[in-house]
């Protein structure tokens, strides 16, 4: 990884008296920012965020932030790239399961794992900016939509598979077994993130599973 450097030296205190040489300037960790911008735009929504919140949260300077990151809707972008990477690997293993009924249980028990392990905040920052912006924030909406488009329809084509598999009745259409899939995970994340417990989340999918109409 590439360190990005402050252009500020730490202080007076790094420098001998009389003159010579000034202490090493001050380091980040690109990646580190990233994560701590990425709990600012999720717990406050896009439009919520400050460049202030951002700023303090990330321990950079304006400077810092333009030259490293660009503009808020830049990092932001930036963000949401991160939190693909973090948080949705477990969506390309469920994918590659060899049936329709493993694919659903990756993804439930995924989504379950995600949040009791890992997620701070809870739920889905998806979810969030999809809901919920301000006026003048609809590129950023787009943006997000567009990426939950983009495994809404990895999803129905690997359901329109499985009934080519036979996973399920062909009175079942895909896709739409697909949206209920989709539309349980999203429920799970929503009552992830107003607290519901890890007990009742396994619950939902357990129900899910036995009502599974096919193998």
């Amino acid at each position: 990884m590439t360190d990005d450097r402050e252009s500020a030296a730490i202080g007076d205190a790094a420098a001998p008296a009389g003159g010579g040489l000034r202490g090493r300037p001050r380091q980040f960790d690109r990646d580190a920012a990233l994560v701590a911008a990425m709990r600012v735009f999720w717990r406050h929504g896009y439009a919520g965020a400050s460049i202030g919140t951002l700023l303090e949260a990330m321990g950079i300077s304006r400077a810092t932030l333009y030259a490293s990151f660009g503009d808020k809707e830049d990092l932001f972008r930036k963000v949401m790239d991160l939190y693909e990477r973090e948080k949705t690997a477990y969506m390309v293993d469920a994918l590659e399961q060899p049936s329709g009924r493993g694919v659903a249980r990756h993804l439930l028990y995924g989504t379950i794992a995600l949040q009791t392990n890992t997620a701070d905040p809870k739920g889905s920052m998806g979810i969030v900016h999809s809901l919920s912006h301000a006026p003048g924030d609809e590129a950023i909406r787009e943006f997000v939509m567009q990426r939950g488009r983009y495994w809404r329809d990895a999803l129905i084509a690997r359901f329109e598979q499985a009934a080519r598999d036979g996973d399920f009745p062909a009175s079942i259409a895909p896709r739409d077994l697909a949206l209920t899939l989709k539309a349980t995970t999203d429920g799970l994340l929503v009552a992830a993130a107003t607290g519901v417990d890890e007990s009742q989340l396994r619950g939902i999918a357990d129900t899910f599973l036995e009502l599974w109409p096919g193998r």
